[in-house]
């Protein structure tokens, strides 16, 4: 028999310049390749082999093989083949779960030598060390104690160690020294593959040469590598998919090639995968269920497109079990062909496949009743459950179901356990492991020995069907995790617990398969939820996942055998009759309250008694915290107005928004919805993959890129929530840039549906968005001023619960901004909604009246945020335009005004220059803020609108700033916080930029007396100040309010700035949009320094300046010393 390393001689003497493998890295703007030939993975791997033997190295000798993902790793595996070792390849121990890896792994086979690679070794240190130095001390204390974890593994892992020797695949020269290189025969063991399972008894599956030479020729011939195929994967490995077609298979074949993604750099950013596979064309591909199911959840149809996925003939799909309804989204999110897929089931016991279904994907409805008392009745498609056909098994293997009580072949349509024998069949584990003797198990009427698999299903037609496990091992993202090494994890951390009656079992969950415990807990005086806490913490420490459902049951109450086993099996159907018993895929524990499972009896006098279930609990919480959340909102308003005055500090400080967001992302994934927000995301009931996916979603709501490995230290919503802030708080976001150009459409059933039938002039009824904010309040009050007659009305768009608190929250509004008069309430009527819903929030039988109703529309509400990117704000100030142009055109035909920005102008394009109102904004790149960027778009959103009929006029205020009469200005903007950070600091910057103070009552009254002059249709407004403010002014009128404060130079200014706390400084918040040089010179236009100052341009207000001529409107910008009035009311506040 021909063995791999002579395959590899043989290439290395006819092709050895052919580029086999290919290292792809996108960790950098720049992709970078690295190349591997055939001669290359000879000649490194006879250098290490050589080193092997230099350092005492004999035949048979176990070697460690960090798998390091690199070409090092392949030069380790063939170069310990060549030496006589016997290798296996597991993940470095960076973590705890892989340190006590191992540490069994160590203490199983006894190796002598470790292969690693010096400098990632350096790099991954380093990158630990500078990711714990970004740790918030919030959670210092947690680190502290799990720091000291990790050091008494790392001492048990270090004395274990330091009798190897260490051989590191960087370090390695060619040798010239000629030895023979070791060819194994073909019932030598070459390597062991540890079945990624238990800590506690390690199984390390022997594979011989014959073992995989036999099987690379079974792989060969279903999937025809040998023709000049292309691979692509992320799979590590140490895993034995990645071993076999990572490893091995491009050595066998012809002329194929595989291209390698960084494991970690998929679950950074998992669109990584589709990239690879669309540039280079490939063939074929591999990943589990869940990576495919990643996908749907993460793109949308627009952005999936962008990936080629045609070419690819295969995505083989293995290693958990496979969802339908995952494979359909995924191929009709793609446009590929349902065949295409190449489910299959293998294990480490059978090298790699045992089954694969290739060129027939197919799926059978199998009735769900008889399918739990082991019956295979199939179905009419949609009546029962559905299963993956697997396929037949390869060439050379027998399988068969046996019955598990009688041990004989299971009758026809029976399901039963699944039993193999082959020539790839592993000889057993290595060492003295209890679990070999299923290697050498007889079946009635058959020669020879099978191996016991311990899953249930059945071959039908030919194919394999996977109905079930009866073995203990649960398999978690491809991954095997033990019951045992989980009680004894449980048992040394939570004494407290009866660990030992324990039993752990999956079940389906919103198409996933989902881990539930149930254990045995005696003690009243212990407190079962933060004992389920602990539960998760644990489980997500040590084996990267969660529970589902976390039950406690009363002692003694598990369903038992007569030698005291748990029947597990038998648990599970009873949860399973719970989740039934509800109609729905409940867990039976959302039955709060509940001591008893009636009808659940065990051998006709055990019941098993529910004392908790972490499930319902949450559910009641998350019912009662509703409740309360009602009752909350029928409080006074007084109350609700000390709850605000409570939280000022926060608001004026944090983004707004962010903790919400993120937790809606939680909400939605892990189906819960009441948690504790300091909880990890793993010990919610999330696991690896779906931390991705929760990454990749935050990724989408913010439009930010986040980095795994931060985010690894602390996955709560807090913890995530702090490092958004702080990405987006010191501009450390990397921002997504989007084409803002692409983002101007408008369904085309957005124009008005009938004919104008009243002037501009003659709009009694109007209806007015952002009613609640600052502009809002003084908008109310300019227009019925100005426009109060007999039929004048405004119904003001507003979130609250229903009407009343709606008008409350508006009178509240405007009494704060000394606005209100009480005859103003005959004029305004509310309607309750939000603009970043369909048709803003309204109900629709209201929306529809309305939409008959109004004649004129005043949309003003807009989320401001200086921090947040353009996607972040979109909903709201993007959207929420289109939904109301859409009502606008809906009935009657509306009058449209729109309350925009004169920040519109902020493209490089007009830097410098003098623009006008009739500007057509051509420009839609190089916007220094996101808010900038949405009311770009919204304007163009508005012009399309107009193009078709809609009569529609434009405003572009400047900065808006408190009143003129008593100064009050919310200190939610750059300039009041500017002004009231430089008090603090006792200094101002040496800059140029000037400050377009525009008064309230000013740009409300304008926009009022403006918007009912009938040739203002088509017309857009720049409503500006004559005047701007420059620093000196504001540090004058600051000193004679009393106020140290000089001007110094801008780094200085910045750097004391930089050292504040924002807590303590109300300008902090903002530090980010100040560069670290102040750019005078205008050179550059990235500085907002620079743009609104040297570059700032100059703003034609001809339009304003004709149709507010002979009012006295434009005197309210010419009081004197207005600065001075912001200070006194600022003052008044204690801002300072």
């Amino acid at each position: 028999m021909k063995g791999i390393i002579e395959i590899l001689l043989e290439r290395n003497q006819t092709s050895p310049n052919n580029k086999l493998f290919h290292f792809v890295d996108y960790s950098t703007e720049e992709k970078t390749v690295t190349e591997v030939t055939a001669g290359m993975v000879f000649e490194n791997a006879k250098a290490i082999a050589a080193e092997l033997q230099e350092k005492g190295a004999k035949k048979g000798d176990r070697v460690v093989i960090f798998s390091m993902q690199d070409a090092g790793t392949l030069y380790a595996v063939y170069g310990a083949m060549m030496a006589g070792t016997i290798f296996t390849v597991i993940p470095p121990p960076i973590d705890e779960g892989k340190i006590e890896r191992f540490v069994s792994v160590v203490a199983s086979c006894k190796p002598k030598f470790v292969i690693s690679n010096y400098a990632l070794e350096q790099q991954g240190t380093s990158a630990q060390q500078s990711t714990q130095q970004t740790s918030n001390i919030r959670s210092q204390l947690s680190f502290n104690k799990q720091r000291y974890l990790k050091k008494q593994l790392l001492r048990q892992a270090f004395f274990q160690a330091i009798r190897l020797k260490r051989i590191y695949t960087d370090r390695i020269t060619p040798t010239t020294r000629e030895f023979p290189l070791h060819q194994a025969g073909p019932d030598e063991v070459i390597y062991l593959q540890y079945t990624s399972g238990s800590t506690s008894e390690p199984k390390g599956v022997m594979v011989t040469l014959k073992n995989l030479m036999i099987h690379m020729a079974q792989v060969q011939e279903i999937y025809d590598y040998s023709t000049g195929s292309t691979l692509a994967m992320w799979v590590p490995f140490f895993h034995n998919l990645g071993l076999l077609f990572g490893v091995f298979l491009p050595i066998m074949a012809l002329e194929g090639k595989v291209y390698f993604l960084q494991t970690l750099q998929f679950l950074q950013k998992p669109t990584l995968w589709l990239r690879l596979l669309s540039e280079y064309r490939v063939k074929l591909t591999l990943g589990p269920n869940t990576a495919y199911a990643l996908y749907p959840n993460i793109l949308t149809p627009q952005a999936a497109a962008s990936f080629d996925l045609s070419h690819t003939s295969y995505f083989l799909n293995g290693s958990e079990f496979i969802d339908p309804v995952t494979l359909r989204a995924f191929a009709e999110l793609f446009g590929i062909q349902a065949e295409t897929f190449a489910c299959g089931y293998g294990m480490a016991e059978n090298v790699c496949l045992v089954t694969a279904a290739i060129d027939h994907y197919k799926t059978l409805w199998v009735e769900e009743e008889p399918l739990r008392k082991n019956r295979f009745v199939p179905c009419e498609s949609g009546q029962g459950k559905e299963l993956v056909s697997l396929g037949e098994p390869l060439k050379g293997i027998t399988m068969m179901a046996v019955d598990p009580a009688t041990g004989k072949p299971c009758e026809e349509g029976q399901v039963g356990e699944m039993y193999i024998r082959g020539d790839t069949v592993s000889q057993g584990y290595w060492g003295k492991v209890k679990d070999n003797e299923n290697f050498k198990v007889q079946v009635e009427g058959h020669d020879g020995y099978f191996f016991k698999t311990g899953d249930m299903g059945i071959l039908y037609q030919g194919d394999f069907y996977m109905t079930d496990r009866i073995k203990e091992i649960l398999v978690i993202n491809g991954h095997n995790v033990y019951p045992g090494d989980i009680k004894a994890a449980l048992r040394k951390n939570i004494p407290a617990l009866s660990a030992d009656s324990a039993v752990f079992f999956t079940v389906e969950a919103k198409h996933r398969e989902a881990v539930v415990a149930c254990i045995e807990m005696n003690g009243s005086h212990l407190d079962p939820a933060a004992l389920a806490v602990q539960v998760n913490r644990i489980a997500a420490r040590m084996f990267e996942f969660s529970f589902y459902d976390v039950v406690f049951v009363k002692k003694d109450s598990l369903p038992r055998t007569d030698n005291r086993k748990v029947r597990t099996h038998k648990v599970k159907e009873l949860y399973l009759q719970g989740m039934l018993n509800r109609g729905s895929q409940k867990s039976l524990t959302e039955r709060v309250g509940e001591q008893l499972l009636p009808g659940m009896s065990v051998q006709g006098t055990d019941m098993l008694q529910v004392l908790f279930s972490s499930r319902s609990h949450d559910s009641a919480r998350g019912r009662d915290a509703a409740r309360s959340r009602d009752a909350a909102g029928s409080r006074d308003s007084a109350s609700a107005s000390a709850l605000a005055r409570e939280n000022s500090a926060l608001s004026q400080i944090a983004p707004d928004g962010i903790h919400e967001k993120v937790k809606a992302v939680f909400n939605e994934l892990l189906e819960r919805e009441d948690y504790d927000p300091n909880a990890g995301f793993l010990e919610l009931g999330g696991d690896s993959l779906r931390l991705v996916e929760c990454v990749c979603r935050l990724e989408e709501t913010f439009h930010i890129k986040l980095d795994v490995n931060q985010i690894s230290l602390n996955t709560s919503v807090n913890g995530i929530t702090e490092l958004i802030e702080n990405y987006v708080l010191e501009g450390n976001g990397n921002v997504i840039k989007i084409d803002l150009h692409k983002e101007c459409t408008l369904d085309p059933s957005i124009a008005p549906q009938a004919p104008y039938e009243h002037s501009l002039s003659g709009c009694k009824h109007l209806f007015l968005t952002g009613s609640t904010g600052f502009l809002g309040a003084f908008l109310i009050r300019s227009l019925i001023e100005q426009h109060a007659r007999k039929g004048f009305r405004i119904t003001c768009h507003v979130r609250a619960q229903n009407k009343e608190t709606g008008k409350e929250r508006i009178i509240n509004n405007m009494k704060h901004y000394r606005c209100w008069r009480d005859e103003y309430a005959h004029y305004i009527q509310v309607v309750t909604g939000s603009l970043d819903q369909p048709m803003m929030g309204i109900k629709e039988d209201v929306y529809q009246e309305l939409s008959r109703q109004v004649d004129a529309v005043y949309h003003n509400g807009a989320l401001l945020n200086f921090l947040f990117p353009y996607t972040f704000m979109k909903e709201t100030n993007v959207d929420g335009t289109r939904e109301c142009l859409r009502f606008a055109c809906t009935g009657k035909a509306k009058y449209f005004h729109y309350i925009s920005s004169y920040s519109v102008y902020d493209t490089p394009s007009h830097l410098g220059k003098k623009v006008f109102e009739a500007d057509p904004l051509t420009m839609g790149e190089g916007f220094s803020l996101g808010y900038s960027e949405t009311k770009w778009v919204s304007e163009k959103l508005v012009q399309i609108a107009r193009e078709r009929g809609l009569k529609a006029c434009i405003y572009r205020p400047g900065d808006i700033t408190g009143d003129t009469v008593n100064g009050i200005w919310e200190m939610k903007d750059l300039l009041s916080r500017l002004i009231v950070g430089c008090i603090h600091l006792q200094k101002s910057p040496k800059i140029k930029t000037r400050l377009h103070i525009v008064p309230v009552d000013y740009v409300s009254d304008a926009i009022a007396r403006i918007s009912m002059q009938d040739d203002a249709c088509g017309l857009a407004f720049n409503i500006l100040g004559p005047e701007s403010v420059d620093v000196k002014t504001m540090v004058k009128a600051i000193r004679r309010m009393g106020y140290k404060n000089r001007i110094v130079p801008y780094e200085n200014w910045r750097n004391e700035l930089m050292q504040t706390h924002i807590r303590e400084n109300p300008l902090r918040v903002l530090a980010s949009l100040f560069p670290k040089e102040s750019t005078e010179d205008g050179q550059s236009t990235d500085s907002l320094i620079t743009r609104f100052g040297p570059l700032q341009p100059r703003y034609d207000m001809t339009n304003t300046h004709r149709f507010l001529k002979n009012t006295r409107i434009p005197k309210l910008l010419h009081k004197k010393r207005l600065v001075s009035v912001y200070l006194k009311y600022f003052k008044e506040q204690e801002y300072f």
